[in-house]
C-alpha cells in the first residue's frame, strides 16, 4: 500500500510543530515575588537587609523588578528581556544598555551591557528553579567573580 505523499506531508508537519511546541512550553515560567535567603546564598559582601525580585514572565516579554534594603535605605533596578533570543537596548542618562536573553536547557541567562559614562560594565545572570518552583537560584557572573542568590517564593 502506498502512503500519499500529501499525508506524509501533513504527518510530518503536525510532529515537528507538536515537538516544537512541546520543547517550547517545557522552558520554566519564573513569575512570582521571591525573597534572599541569605542562609542559603554565597554572596561576596556583607548581606542586605533585603532583597525582593518581582518578576513577571509572559513568554517572550520578561521583566524584573530588584529591590533591596542596605542599612535602612532602599534602592531599586530594573531590566526587561526577551526569552526569544531577541536583543534589547536601552538608551537613557545612564548610557546605552543591552539586554540579551535566551535558554540552556531549563537555565534563563541573561547577559547585560551598559556601555555609560564610567565605561563598559558587563553581567550575566542564570536563573534556574528547584523544590517544584519554590526556590529560585540566581547565578550572576560580574567582573570574574561568582555570585550565587537563593530566593524563595513569597505567597
Amino acid at each position: 500500500m502506498r502512503i500519499p505523499r500529501v499525508l506524509l506531508l501533513f504527518v510530518a508537519a503536525f510532529l515537528f510543530s507538536s515537538a516544537a511546541f512541546a520543547q517550547e512550553s517545557s522552558h520554566p515560567n519564573f513569575t512570582g515575588i521571591w525573597k534572599l535567603d541569605p542562609g542559603r546564598s554565597e554572596l561576596d559582601r556583607p548581606s542586605p537587609d533585603s532583597v525582593i525580585l518581582y518578576i513577571h514572565q509572559n513568554d517572550p516579554d520578561f521583566h524584573l523588578r530588584h529591590t533591596e534594603v542596605q542599612h535602612g535605605k532602599s534602592w531599586s533596578w530594573s531590566v526587561h528581556g526577551r526569552t526569544d533570543g531577541k536583543m534589547l537596548e536601552l538608551k537613557n542618562r545612564e548610557g546605552i544598555k543591552r539586554t540579551h536573553m535566551h535558554w540552556e536547557g531549563a537555565e534563563l541567562v541573561l547577559e547585560s551591557r551598559i556601555d555609560g559614562k564610567h565605561g563598559e560594565v558587563k553581567t550575566t545572570v542564570h536563573y534556574s528553579l528547584l523544590d517544584g518552583g519554590r526556590t529560585l537560584i540566581a547565578r550572576e557572573l560580574d567582573n570574574n567573580h561568582e555570585t550565587r542568590l537563593v530566593f524563595t517564593k513569597s505567597g
